[in-house]
């Protein structure tokens, strides 16, 4: 993933044997570096991860964290890896939730899947046990042949330009639900030999790519409040779109993107 608060495992947040103020007794805290030792023993190896950004240094010991992992008994697709995405974190801000994610080698882009069938595993943390954990890392491994089917079938599928148009739209509207026109072109526009295709795999991943990382020109909508009863001036601003950094914002963003394009696979 490209957020800039990268972390290990040996990472604060990762090591961490504190939780945050306020939990209660029947909160189960396991450190998410003891998580990973069982997803090792169930075939999965660390391979990337990400942290919440905090201004405070006793709330990045709990903050939310988003590790991937890659199971080496999994065939790649074509330039597509596989990978299990954890979210965990220890000051209650989310439960710990497994899922499918797709790392695609020609860009270094890490996608995170949520489908009806493939929603993952979500656990709270007063019923978190590491026996739950290794069961849900092993049917993933079970379950990860429907992954590959998806990206297959998407390959498939051509879309013509209002389609991707479409695409587009409902993709930058998911971010930011105040927009109102952003650099079409530079949404679309191949960054590498790889992106150059119509269907709906590459285009998705292309467009998911700049709506994750940012880098092109979009408009927003604003609102400037007046006095207490008057109606709020609308004015337009434009700038440079800058990349999502928080941990649970991108794996939200990334799963609402998803659902999107499957509605295009429909």
């Amino acid at each position: 993933m490209y957020n800039i608060n990268t972390v290990t495992l040996n990472s604060t947040p990762v090591t961490t044997t504190v939780k945050g103020n306020g939990l209660s007794d029947r909160y189960s805290l396991i450190p998410t570096s003891v998580i990973c030792n069982t997803l090792q023993e169930a075939g999965w190896e660390f391979a990337s991860g990400t942290a919440r950004r905090t201004r405070s240094e006793a709330r990045s010991l709990t903050a939310a964290h988003v590790l991937r992992f890659r199971n080496q008994s999994l065939p790649k697709v074509g330039d597509n890896i596989i990978e299990a995405v954890i979210l965990n974190s220890h000051d209650g801000t989310t439960a710990f939730e497994m899922g499918f994610g797709v790392y695609r080698l020609a860009c270094a882009n890490g996608l995170i899947i949520r489908t009806a069938s493939l929603s993952g595993f979500r656990l709270t943390h007063s019923s978190l046990n590491l026996d739950n954990v290794f069961y849900a890392a092993r049917m993933m491994s079970h379950r990860a042949p429907q992954v590959a089917e998806i990206i297959s079938r998407w390959q498939e599928i051509k879309l013509d330009e209002e389609q991707q148009l479409s695409l587009v739209n409902k993709s930058l509207t998911a971010r930011w639900d105040n927009i109102v026109s952003a650099d079409m072109d530079a949404v679309l526009r191949p960054q590498r030999s790889e992106d150059t295709g119509t269907d709906l795999w590459t285009s998705f991943n292309r467009i998911q790519e700049r709506v994750i990382r940012g880098g092109m020109d979009v408009t927003l909508r604003r609102y400037h409040h007046n006095e207490v009863g008057e109606l709020p001036d609308i004015f337009e601003s434009t700038r440079k779109a800058t990349a999502i950094r928080g941990a649970i914002k991108q794996v939200r963003l990334n799963q609402e993107l998803f659902q999107i394009a499957e509605s295009f696979a429909a």
